[in-house]
C-alpha cells in the first residue's frame, strides 16, 4: 500500500472515529435527554398523584372538623341536660330514669322513716302530757347533736356517709336560718 492510500485510509478511519464519536456524543445527549424527559414524566405523575392525596386529606380534614364540630354541640348538649333538674333528665334519658327512680324510692322510704319517728315521738311526748310545741322543743337540740357528732345513742352523722359528708354545710345552713 502506498503512503497516499495509507494516508487516505488513516484519514477516513479519523473522520469515521470523529463521525462516531460525534454520534456517541449525541447517542448521550440524546439518552440525557430521553432521562431527563422521563424524570420529567414521573414528577408530573408524582405532582398529579400529590394533588390527588392533598384533594384527599382536604376532604378528610373537612369531614373530621365537621365531626369535630357536631361532637362540640352534643357536648354542650350533654352540658345543658345536666344543668337541669334531675327528673327533667329521666324523662330524656331512659338509663338514667332507672337509677333516678331507685334513687327517689330509697329517698321516699327514708322520709317514710323520718315521719314514722316523728310520729313516734309526738305519742310519747303525748303520752308524757306534753303538747306539740314541747315535743318539737325537745327535739330541736338533737339536730345539732346529730351534726356535731354529740348524740347520747349513736346517732352522729358519722354513721352516714352521705350525711357526713354534708354534715358542716347543713349546720351552717341551720345556723344562718336560725333553726340551730
Amino acid at each position: 500500500m502506498s503512503t497516499r492510500q495509507t494516508a487516505v485510509i488513516n484519514g477516513l478511519l479519523a473522520e469515521n472515529i470523529g463521525k462516531n464519536d460525534l454520534v456517541r456524543s449525541y447517542e448521550s445527549k440524546s439518552h440525557a435527554a430521553e432521562r431527563r424527559a422521563s424524570d420529567a414524566e414521573h414528577s408530573a405523575r408524582m405532582n398529579e398523584n400529590s394533588a390527588r392525596v392533598a384533594d384527599i386529606l382536604s376532604l378528610r380534614v373537612e369531614r373530621l372538623e365537621n365531626e369535630l364540630r357536631e361532637s362540640k354541640k352534643e357536648v354542650q348538649a350533654h352540658r345543658e341536660l345536666l344543668s337541669r333538674p334531675m327528673k327533667e333528665i329521666a324523662d330524656v334519658s331512659s338509663d338514667f330514669k332507672k337509677t333516678y327512680e331507685i334513687q327517689q324510692q330509697m329517698l321516699a322510704e327514708w322520709i317514710m322513716g323520718q315521719k314514722a319517728y316523728r310520729e313516734t315521738a309526738m305519742q310519747l311526748g303525748i303520752a308524757l302530757e306534753m303538747t306539740p310545741e314541747q315535743v318539737q322543743k325537745v327535739a330541736a337540740p338533737n339536730y345539732k347533736a346529730v351534726l356535731e357528732n354529740r348524740t347520747e345513742h349513736g346517732n352522729d352523722a358519722t354513721t352516714s356517709p352521705t350525711l357526713s359528708t354534708y354534715a358542716s354545710a347543713i349546720l351552717e345552713a341551720r345556723k344562718k336560718s336560725g333553726k340551730a
